[in-house]
């Protein structure tokens, strides 16, 4: 089995080395002396890389500084340099995200104030002369009544009923009035047997039990 190769150390951990170099040092550099120690201290950096290393975290990555001294440039990067640098980004955020709510806010605003000249906007179509409040308010008023009207209609339909609804009606009774019709007989033949069994009235012991003398009738109901 081959041995494992080494990991690959990418550009942005070399960075991150190089800039622990600068700021655990805490010293200043020409790039002749970073190009020695640099690869001493970083893994993974050769002398060829630091060059260009150092410029693109000058450049691009705004971490490194750099001024010119006679005819060498000095580098350094310091702590509270890093720390200055992301007040100062984290201040022009803040000033971007105020200026943004302002703008925000004085956007709804101008949204409000439009919309409140709308709402009072008077409107003419052929030759009628139209307020939008006043149609707004008579929307409100006919949604209401044809709110109320639904609400009429519907309880009329729970007592007014066409031919169709009779007949179902009727069907569903059916069942309900054979079973009464079962239940009174068998109250008719419990009551007659007790009354000759126990040699009571008939009429006395209807009167007890809370049972009428007669069941009412659903002659008129129609059969189906």
């Amino acid at each position: 089995m081959p041995p494992k190769g080494k990991a690959t150390i990418t550009t942005a951990q070399k960075k991150a080395s190089i800039l622990r170099f600068f700021q655990d040092q805490h010293s200043v550099y020409n790039i002749k002396e970073l190009e020695k120690l640099i690869p001493k201290k970083c893994s993974g950096v050769s002398p060829m890389l630091v060059k260009g290393l150092i410029q693109e975290m000058i450049e691009e990555d705004g971490i490194i500084s750099m001024e010119k001294c006679g005819s060498t440039n000095i580098y350094w990067c310091f702590k509270n340099q890093i720390i200055m640098k992301t007040q100062l980004e984290m201040r022009s955020l803040n000033s971007r995200i105020e200026a943004s709510e302002n703008e925000v806010l004085q956007s709804k605003r101008v949204l409000q104030k439009n919309a409140e000249s709308l709402r009072t906007e008077v409107y003419q179509i052929d030759g009628a002369t139209f307020s939008r409040r006043e149609q707004l308010e008579t929307l409100e008023s006919l949604t209401a009544q044809v709110k109320n009207l639904r609400a009429e209609r519907d309880k009329m339909l729970e007592t007014t009923w066409d031919k169709s609804q009779m007949k179902s009606r009727t069907e569903a009774l059916q069942p309900k009035l054979r079973k009464l019709e079962s239940v009174t007989d068998n109250l008719e033949l419990l009551t007659g047997f007790l009354s000759r069994r126990f040699l009571v009235n008939l009429s006395d012991l209807k009167n007890e039990l809370g049972i009428p003398e007669e069941f009412l009738e659903f002659s008129d109901l129609p059969s189906v």
